[in-house]
């Protein structure tokens, strides 16, 4: 069973007084015979997070965490898993995610889960509707779990070597087949119309003929083609889920990556205005003020920083906030208390792939610059 957002927020509930959580992000490979080094691994990236943390890591935890892969790597083939260990806590749990995320060890206060967001982000559940003359299939696809349900055959429809039609009028017969060869798709479209109207906005991918999608296509209101992220060129009568999951698993990677691109550009657009900030020292600001609604930060790397225990400004240097001194705390990754402030004030956290700025955001209203 693979993450979900609910099980983030659960995460996200927990919190230790001192650096006592530890977040391991461990990839597991395809093969089973590579098995033998991933708890040797998994020891190596523990210590790294120590080396870089004030706090130490029990050895029970470590211990626990390795013993853990040893025992379940073989469920985990081919995924990343995110590992959260805390023994005074009692948190011990390992999760599988979709798609593949960095290795990563760090130890704070809280379970690091900027990775897992990223991680859903860019591998949703989404839904795909495959489609020819006489069927329809709906597959609702959550990782690698595909539930399929076909729709009822177009009565009616004959094959071509039908001799039934023959010597019939061929105009009224074209236009009967016509009526017929659009039953399938009205039915998917119905059905995707009553799931949207059920609040179900997942994104959603279409398969089969090219003029069986541009029939769908053309069925589809203005808010379900919103939510199209693509098409797949496919026989629906050779088609297997597993084949439907690959090509439509393309399609859904290239709508997040252009989803992450504008977000982006449009965000540095905005920059010149008042509505966005972009950079760390001005996204920390935009964070403490609570102004922040989208947060754009990278999917890659740890930014060290501090937190303040009396009003909770977060900061590189401390500089900032008067209570330093008395009440600085160390953090592993500004970016992840960062994206936690803005979750907790109802704002969105999004990761953007390869770009130069650190960290960028999109404001509820402007922010005073120091």
């Amino acid at each position: 069973m693979l993450i979900s957002p609910a099980d983030v927020e659960k995460l996200r509930t927990i919190h230790a007084p001192e650096p006592a959580i530890l977040s391991l992000y461990l990839p597991v490979p395809l093969d089973p015979a590579q098995l033998r080094e991933l708890s040797a691994r998994a020891g190596e990236l523990i210590a790294s997070a120590a080396s870089g943390a004030a706090a130490q890591i029990p050895r029970a935890d470590r211990d626990a965490v390795q013993q853990l892969v040893a025992a379940r790597g073989r469920n985990w083939l081919g995924h990343t898993v995110a590992i959260f260990s805390c023994g005074e806590l009692g948190l011990l749990e390992a999760l599988p995610l979709p798609g593949q995320v960095a290795e990563r060890a760090v130890l704070a206060t809280r379970p690091h889960v900027r990775p897992i967001l990223a991680a859903i982000q860019r591998c949703p559940a989404y839904r795909v509707a495959v489609i020819d003359r006489r069927h329809g299939w709906l597959l609702s696809i959550v990782g690698d779990s595909v539930e399929t349900a076909e729709l009822p055959a177009a009565d009616g429809i004959r094959g071509p070597g039908f001799g039934g039609w023959y010597g019939l009028e061929s105009r009224r017969v074209q236009q009967r087949v016509t009526e017929l060869a659009r039953h399938p798709y009205q039915d998917v479209a119905e059905i995707l119309e009553r799931e949207a109207s059920a609040g179900d906005h997942r994104p959603l991918v279409l398969g089969g003929h090219p003029e069986g999608i541009t029939q769908l296509l053309s069925l589809l209101p203005e808010h379900l083609l919103e939510q199209c992220a693509g098409s797949f060129a496919a026989d629906p009568h050779t088609l297997t889920t597993a084949r439907a999951r690959e090509l439509a698993g393309a399609v859904i990677a290239g709508w997040a990556a252009r989803r992450e691109e504008q977000l982006a550009a449009e965000t540095i657009g905005a920059a010149l205005r008042t509505d966005a900030a972009v950079g760390l020292p001005a996204c920390l600001a935009a964070v403490n003020a609570g102004a922040v609604g989208m947060l754009l930060i990278p999917d890659t790397g740890l930014i060290p920083g501090f937190v303040c225990g009396r009003c909770g400004a977060v900061s590189l240097t401390g500089d900032d906030c008067p209570d330093w001194g008395a009440a600085a705390g160390a953090i592993p990754d500004l970016l992840e208390e960062m994206a936690a402030r803005v979750l907790d004030d109802d704002g969105q956290v999004t990761a953007v792939h390869g770009q130069s700025w650190a960290v960028a955001a999109r404001l509820r209203f402007p922010v005073p610059q120091g």
